[in-house]
């Protein structure tokens, strides 16, 4: 149960720290502590003032989600023989993900290092979602399991969750070159065309490709909704989320035009990228209740009999 309490602090500390991490791009404070490492400005605690609030602020944030993740591996390595390893390459990818953000800054935000950075954040994201469901108390599992979630539904909750993922990257890729406000002249279209041509700058071609996926992701996700609303009956908490993720695509959908609209206002880019991170969550719980293919292991002194849960 410990274990089960801290992968939940873990994932939902990691949200926040991917909250304030999208402060720190659009507030151009990306450069804002010089060093590669904790200390900013010679100092482990500098005046927490303009882009050094954001981007330092960020750092030590991201250090006391190590902290959680180191406290989380133990607690595995001791406790559940079965995930000793997942608990130790989680705590690997805090750190590849801590030297990602030195090597950023180093070479003064390189492209690929960037994105990589935020792809890597989203997969330990997903990684402590799956460490929580894994650790689950057996009396929390839900009614259901990957026999009882028809192929079809299986099927387009991968397909929506694919989609979501690379639409996150794409979406990096604008972040990282600038090219939120490529086409801020035009909406939907970008210089009065739907696709750029071949010779169109990397900034306004990952707009434009970022703006159609997102509205095909938007469909892809109410189709992939409405077949597991159609037919799943039993799992509650599967149908609260296919309820949800339609909900949370139109609101990326509106927040993705404000974000043009109001020339990047940090609030509103922000709550954009808090929003991918949560649709990305969701999407990424909805795969793990489909497919199930792990089922939760008893604590020490339970019951080892699952009839009761899946009856």
């Amino acid at each position: 149960m410990l274990e089960y309490r801290f992968a939940q602090l873990a994932a939902f500390a990691t949200f926040v720290l991917l909250l304030i991490g999208g402060t720190v791009n659009p507030t151009e404070s990306s450069l804002a502590c010089p060093e590669a490492t904790i200390i900013c400005h010679g100092q482990l605690f500098p005046p927490m003032k303009g882009g050094v609030l954001y981007e330092h602020g960020h750092r030590l944030f991201a250090m006391t989600v190590g902290m959680l993740q180191i406290c989380l591996t133990v607690l595995l390595w001791r406790r559940r023989r079965e995930l000793r390893w997942l608990g130790a390459f989680a705590l690997f990818l805090v750190i590849f993900q801590g030297v990602l953000g030195g090597v950023t800054v180093y070479f003064k935000l390189p492209t690929a290092v960037s994105v990589g950075h935020l792809m890597t954040a989203m997969c330990y994201f997903a990684l402590l979602i799956y460490l929580a469901w894994r650790t689950r108390p057996t009396d929390t599992a839900s009614p259901g399991s990957n026999e009882s979630v028809p192929r079809v539904v299986r099927t387009w909750i991968a397909i929506a969750s694919g989609a979501v993922f690379v639409q996150v990257f794409i979406g990096g890729i604008v972040r990282h070159t600038k090219g939120a406000l490529a086409c801020a002249d035009s909406i939907p279209f970008c210089h009065g065309a739907i696709l750029p041509g071949g010779d169109t700058p990397i900034p306004l071609a990952a707009n434009m490709i970022h703006r159609l996926m997102g509205f095909t992701v938007a469909l892809i996700v109410i189709a992939a909704s409405i077949v597991v609303l159609r037919h799943v009956k039993e799992s509650k908490l599967l149908r609260r989320l296919a309820m949800a993720a339609p909900v949370l695509v139109a609101l990326q959908v509106v927040l993705g035009l404000w974000t043009i609209i109001s020339f990047r206002s940090t609030p509103v880019a922000v709550a954009h990228f808090g929003g991918a991170a949560l649709l990305w969550g969701v999407w990424f719980s909805m795969f793990l209740l489909a497919y199930d293919g792990a089922e939760p292991v008893p604590e020490r002194g339970a019951s080892h009999d699952l009839s009761e849960v899946y009856a």
